[in-house]
């Protein structure tokens, strides 16, 4: 009898224990995002300046195995926490964060795409779709559900307008040009309604302290449009509608720096990997077009961008790491 109450208390004590995985937003696939990118820039800053081609290749492996962990554990949030992932699916502003899942799908494309044509090619066209099927469905959602105005951020960028620039970009560098060129014209003109929108509600309404890193998220659609451009004109590409590109990309770079003090009484979190997949992807459009126009302000400005992409990306992986060892990383 003694043996059997022993072994029951053994039991419970082991199911108490027993491992459980975390429960992670969607909105922690930017840390893949940003990390991608950056190893995007650095494959361009390779080809310029000589630079290790291998770090390059390091950032895109870490791209590769963050996606394979926030993918598992928001597979699994589906499968132990359903609750949890309806709340944020339907939440009018966490469901914006769902985007990123495809998107970091279509970036894995190019992570691979120097190693097998074949899967990137496969995983390009699984986000591609997913990318537009769930922006559509989110549009759907903007004329039909209920929304406060504090609910109107710019995390609505994601599904209508920087995600599928994304994909537009994936696919001028795949070569599917046509079909970029349809998605740059779904992106260019939802931001080009969006930003009315989102700028309006930010300048009468203000941000919470508590999404204030949602303003890296206001920094993408320029600069991926104008990387995007790019890529898809290829040796076509209108110089002046480059460089007009080029400096709106700039401008916003360049606001968001001044806002430093504001955007940084939000206290370190994981929302900050948002910073970095825009000023990375910038950094990643002027390394393009300081290959092709000869111009030294343009590769000064290109040069200048990438060590402060690089600054921005190592600060806010220490942060993390900290966070980590804290035990603060993960939500409560």
């Amino acid at each position: 009898m003694m043996d059997k109450i022993i072994q029951k208390d053994c039991n419970q004590s082991f199911q108490k224990q027993k491992f459980t995985l975390p429960i992670a937003p969607a909105s922690f696939f930017a840390m893949t995002l940003g990390l991608a990118e950056t190893g995007n820039a650095w494959r361009n800053a390779a080809e310029i300046w000589n630079l290790p081609a291998w770090l390059g290749e390091f950032l895109e492996g870490l791209a590769v195995l963050s996606f394979l962990w926030w993918l598992t554990l928001y597979c699994n949030k589906w499968i132990q926490h359903r609750k949890a992932a309806l709340l944020e699916f339907n939440d009018p502003v966490q469901s914006s964060f769902v985007a990123l899942i495809p998107e970091s799908v279509i970036l894995m494309a190019l992570a691979l795409h120097p190693y097998s044509e074949n899967s990137a090619i496969s995983l390009f066209w699984v986000g591609s779709i997913l990318n537009l099927i769930y922006g559509a469905y989110r549009l759907s959602k903007l004329w039909t559900q209920e929304r406060q105005s504090e609910q109107t951020t710019p995390s609505l960028f994601l599904t209508f307008t920087a995600s599928i620039l994304v994909n537009a970009l994936a696919a001028g560098l795949l070569g599917y040009n046509n079909y970029g060129f349809m998605l740059l014209g779904i992106g260019t003109l939802s931001w080009l309604i969006m930003d009315s929108v989102i700028t309006q509600q930010l300048t009468v309404g203000g941000l919470g302290v508590k999404t204030r890193n949602f303003m890296g998220i206001y920094m993408a659609p320029a600069v991926i449009l104008f990387t995007a451009y790019q890529v898809l004109s290829g040796t076509a590409s209108s110089v002046p509608v480059t460089y007009a590109l080029m400096g709106y990309a700039l401008f916003i770079f360049v606001s968001i720096t001044f806002a430093l003090k504001w955007l940084k009484e939000q206290a370190f979190a994981p929302g900050y990997w948002a910073y970095t997949f825009g000023i990375a992807t910038l950094s990643q459009g002027l390394s393009i077009f300081a290959l092709k126009e000869n111009n030294s302000m343009v590769t000064l400005a290109a040069l200048v961008v990438f060590c402060l992409t690089n600054i921005l990306v190592l600060g806010v992986a220490i942060g993390s790491v900290k966070l980590i060892v804290k035990g603060s990383y993960m939500p409560k």
